[in-house]
C-alpha cells in the first residue's frame, strides 16, 4: 500500500466539554485510547490527536457523549484527514491507521461505565470534602519548622487538631504566614467540631472558600476557583485509607464498553487508463469513491489493563502507484515530464477487518506522586480482502500524561511496522510523533 497523493484541504475543527469529575456516574469519556487511532478497538472518547511522521500530518478529533437509554447509553463520532508536507492528503488503503486520508467513524454502544451510583456519588462528595480539607492542612504543615505528624489515614478532624497544636507551638513564622495559616485552621475547626468531624458539607466548604479568597494560594483547592480539581479517583491515590473508610458503593475494577459503528473512507488518486492493454501515460485521470465498512467492537477494563477487539466487513481498495514518463518533443529537442500515478482505474474489493488493543496505563515506572505517568498499548490490525492476499500492521504506541488533570494532555511516539502480501508494498516502517487532549483514561 504505497502512498498517492490528492489535493484536499482538511480542516477539523472540534469543541471539547470539560467536566469537573466530583461525582458521579462514572462519565462517558471513561475507558477511551489515548493515541484516538482508527484501528483501535479502544474507545474513541472526546478530543482530538495531532500526528506527525516522515509521510506528513495527520488529525483525528472525536466526540463521545451519553444517552439516556437503558440498552444503548452513549454514542460517539470521530473524524480524520491527513496531509503531507505539500499539503496534500496522502491515502493508503482505506483501513490503514497511519494514514486515513479523509475517514469517519460514528457508533452506538452500551458501557458499564454509564451507570447511576448514588450511595458512591454522596459518599464520594463526602471523601472529596475530606480530601480538601487535608489539601489545606498539608500547606500550613509545610510552613511549621516543627511540622505535625500526619500519616495519609489520618482523618480530616484528627489531622485539624495536630496541626493546630503544632501551629500554637511553632516559631520562626513570619507575620503574614502565622497569620495566614491560623485563618486556614480556625476556619476549619469551625467546621469539624462534632458532631460533624469529617463530614463536611457543601455549605461549609463554600463558606471557608469564601475567607480564603484572598489567599490565593489555599484557595486554589476551591471548586470555584477555576484550577483543575481533583475527581474521587484522583484523590484516592493520595488518601487510599480515607476513600476505603467513607466512599461505599465503590465501582468494579472490572468495566467494559460494547458497540456498533459504521467507518467510511473517502479515498481519491490520478490514475492512466489502460486501453486495449496500452497504459495512456499522456492523459490524466482522477478517480474518488466512498468506501463503507461496518465494524463491531468490545473493550474490557481492569485496573491498570485494557483489552480491546473489533471485527467488521466492507470495502477496501489497493492502491500501488508508479513513475509515469510523458515524453514531449519539439523539433530536434526532447523533454520528459514524469509524475507518480496508478495505472489502471483502482478497483474496491469487499474485505475482511479485524483489530486488537492492548493498553497498560499506568505503567509503574516513576512510582507514586509524579506529575505526569507513562503508559503503552499494542494495537494490531489485518485486512483480507476476498479476493486474496491480506494486509497487517502492528503499532506500539508509547505516551505520557499529567497524572491529575480533568482532560489529559497525552503525548508519545509510536513506531508502526507494515506487512503486505502484495510483492510491490512489502513491507515498511515508520515512527510517528503524537500529542493531543483527550479525557481521563480510567485507571
Amino acid at each position: 500500500m504505497r502512498t498517492i497523493h490528492i489535493c484536499v484541504c482538511l480542516l477539523i475543527a472540534t469543541a471539547v466539554q470539560l467536566v469537573a469529575q466530583t461525582n458521579t456516574t462514572q462519565t462517558q469519556d471513561q475507558g477511551t485510547d489515548a493515541t484516538q487511532s482508527f484501528a483501535s478497538a479502544l474507545g474513541l472518547g472526546t478530543g482530538a490527536t495531532l500526528a506527525v511522521s516522515e509521510k506528513g500530518t495527520s488529525v483525528t478529533a472525536s466526540v463521545e457523549r451519553q444517552i439516556s437509554s437503558s440498552n444503548i447509553n452513549f454514542w460517539q463520532l470521530a473524524i480524520s484527514g491527513t496531509t503531507n508536507k505539500n499539503g496534500q492528503a496522502t491515502v493508503f488503503s482505506s483501513h490503514e491507521a497511519d494514514a486515513p486520508g479523509f475517514k469517519g467513524k460514528i457508533g452506538f454502544g452500551k458501557s458499564s461505565f454509564i451507570r447511576q451510583r448514588p450511595i458512591y456519588t454522596a459518599t464520594g462528595g463526602d471523601f472529596l470534602r475530606a480530601a480538601w480539607c487535608r489539601d489545606l492542612l498539608s500547606l500550613v504543615n509545610k510552613t511549621l519548622t516543627s511540622p505535625a505528624v500526619i500519616t495519609r489515614s489520618t482523618t480530616c478532624a484528627a489531622a485539624v487538631a495536630a496541626i493546630q497544636n503544632a501551629l500554637n507551638a511553632a516559631g520562626g513564622l513570619n507575620a503574614e504566614t502565622r497569620a495566614a495559616d491560623k485563618l486556614v485552621v480556625d476556619q476549619l475547626v469551625s467546621i469539624t467540631q462534632p458532631p460533624n468531624g469529617d463530614i463536611i458539607s457543601l455549605v461549609q466548604q463554600a463558606s471557608v472558600c469564601n475567607a480564603l479568597k484572598a489567599q490565593a494560594t489555599f484557595y486554589q483547592f476551591c471548586p470555584d476557583s477555576g484550577k483543575t480539581i481533583k475527581s474521587v479517583e484522583d484523590q484516592r491515590g493520595t488518601y487510599p485509607e480515607l476513600y476505603n473508610n467513607m466512599v461505599l458503593g465503590q465501582p468494579s475494577a472490572f468495566q467494559w464498553k460494547a458497540w456498533l459503528s459504521w467507518a467510511p473512507a473517502v479515498t481519491s488518486t490520478d490514475y492512466r487508463a489502460v486501453n486495449n492493454g496500452v497504459a495512456d501515460l499522456a492523459t490524466k485521470l482522477h478517480w474518488t469513491q466512498l468506501l463503507n465498512t461496518g465494524v463491531g467492537d468490545l473493550a474490557f477494563y481492569f485496573r491498570k489493563v485494557a483489552l480491546g477487539v473489533e471485527g467488521g466487513f466492507g470495502q477496501t481498495v489497493q492502491i500501488t502507484t508508479q513513475n509515469v514518463c510523458n515524453n514531449i518533443t519539439s523539433g530536434t529537442f526532447t523533454s520528459q515530464k514524469c509524475d507518480t500515478a496508478m495505472i489502471g482505474k483502482p478497483k474496491p474489493t469487499n474485505a475482511w477487518v479485524s483489530s486488537a488493543t492492548l493498553e497498560i496505563y499506568p505503567l509503574p515506572i516513576f512510582g507514586h506522586a509524579t506529575p505526569i505517568t507513562p503508559g503503552i498499548q499494542a494495537v494490531f490490525s489485518y485486512t483480507a480482502p476476498t479476493t486474496g492476499g491480506h494486509s497487517s500492521e502492528l503499532a506500539v504506541p508509547i505516551f505520557l500524561a499529567p497524572t491529575v488533570a480533568p482532560m489529559k494532555f497525552v503525548f508519545g511516539v509510536q513506531p508502526t511496522w507494515d506487512w503486505n502480501t502484495d510483492p510491490k508494498v512489502g513491507k515498511k516502517f515508520a515512527v510517528t510523533l503524537f500529542v493531543g487532549a483527550r479525557p481521563e483514561i480510567t485507571k
